[in-house]
């Protein structure tokens, strides 16, 4: 199925702009690459326009601020949100699995096809829900033809590593339970939700549990130690990111003695053992970039299948921020392909 065309932009970036617009010049930062697509470089144009006045991010001081960016963010998100799901003819339905809180959301004319795909939310560990964040699973579902269930997992501050992985493994093993095959189940998630999926998975295994047939990871967050070599390349160009405001998130996420855990920075796993196929997907303007590499480089490493797809110029998780576009169309379409070829049916 081909996911139709968008004429509306997700403004994850604009959400996110305020902590990218320090630290160097609009014109660098913001700077439009002449090698994107024309649809990418009309509609980056315009979000970095609006990206390049947002004022400097303020870390939160308290859990209660935490809550209020967060409130605030939803605020703004959830409208555009709504209206990608109505553009694509998606329905969105609320539930719990395992006792966690989930969104189930179908594309239009579904058909069950015996595939099911788990979606985890970027954020940086500390924003956005579910229902602020439909965009990038209704695209993925109306590629696929799947239903895809979106965790609505409790954010940090006051939520955790230990917190979100253990109930990323309660909606685990609810659906295993209901005799759903692991084969037949993918995980994705973009930016902190795609180190979410890719952590999670470590925990799966170190539990005996059986792990799902493909991972799809958009611009993963796979270490959130800033050690990676674009860190130091590239924050100084992207456009959504910074280093400041990212540490701020990673800290409330994991204590500092504990952010090379595997299951909080998949990086620093033990790839020797079992892994799915995964597909890494990101841009060459991304302060992140060396994540995607590194993790990419450790599970080739350790013998397994891994897809590394880079594109040129675009921002963190272009495929939601600028969706009508060749790039995120490519992107999408990749991943459904990706996903076909390695679940199986039940």
């Amino acid at each position: 199925m081909r996911v139709p065309v968008l004429t509306l932009a997700l403004p994850l970036t604009l959400a996110l702009a305020g902590s990218a617009a320090t630290g160097t010049e609009p014109s660098l930062r913001f700077q439009v690459p002449s090698t994107v697509s024309p649809e990418a470089a009309k509609a980056l144009g315009a979000i970095y326009a609006v990206s390049s006045k947002q004022p400097p991010e303020v870390k939160p001081a308290s859990v209660e601020d935490w809550d209020r960016l967060r409130e605030a963010l939803d605020k703004r998100m959830i409208p555009a949100s709504n209206a990608v799901v109505a553009k694509l003819g998606a329905t969105v339905q609320d539930d719990q699995i395992g006792g966690v809180p989930v969104v189930r959301i179908r594309p239009a004319n579904y058909t069950p096809s015996g595939r099911t795909l788990i979606y985890f939310h970027g954020g940086g560990y500390t924003r956005f829900s579910a229902h602020s964040r439909l965009g990038p699973p209704a695209l993925v579902a109306a590629a696929t033809g799947d239903e895809v269930i979106s965790v609505d997992y409790t954010v940090a501050p006051r939520g955790n590593w230990k917190i979100v992985t253990d109930q990323v493994l309660s909606v685990w093993k609810a659906l295993l339970a209901k005799g759903i095959a692991p084969s037949s189940i993918g995980l994705f998630g973009d930016s902190a939700g795609g180190g979410i999926a890719a952590g999670s998975v470590f925990k799966m295994r170190d539990l005996g549990l059986p792990l799902p047939g493909a991972l799809y990871l958009m611009s993963p967050s796979c270490d959130v130690t800033q050690a990676g070599d674009s860190y130091q390349t590239l924050s100084s160009v992207d456009p959504v990111l910074d280093r400041e405001s990212s540490a701020w998130g990673a800290a409330a996420y994991a204590d500092p003695q504990d952010q090379k855990n595997p299951y909080v920075s998949a990086v620093y796993g033990d790839y020797t053992k079992a892994y799915p196929p995964t597909l890494i997907q990101g841009g060459t303007r991304e302060m992140l970039l060396s994540n995607y590499v590194r993790e990419y480089q450790a599970i080739r490493g350790g013998g397994h299948e891994a897809v590394l797809d880079i594109y040129e110029g675009v921002p963190h998780v272009f495929q939601g921020s600028i969706p009508n576009t060749p790039e995120a169309r490519t992107a999408i379409a990749r991943a459904a392909a990706f996903f076909k070829l390695h679940l199986t049916a039940r």
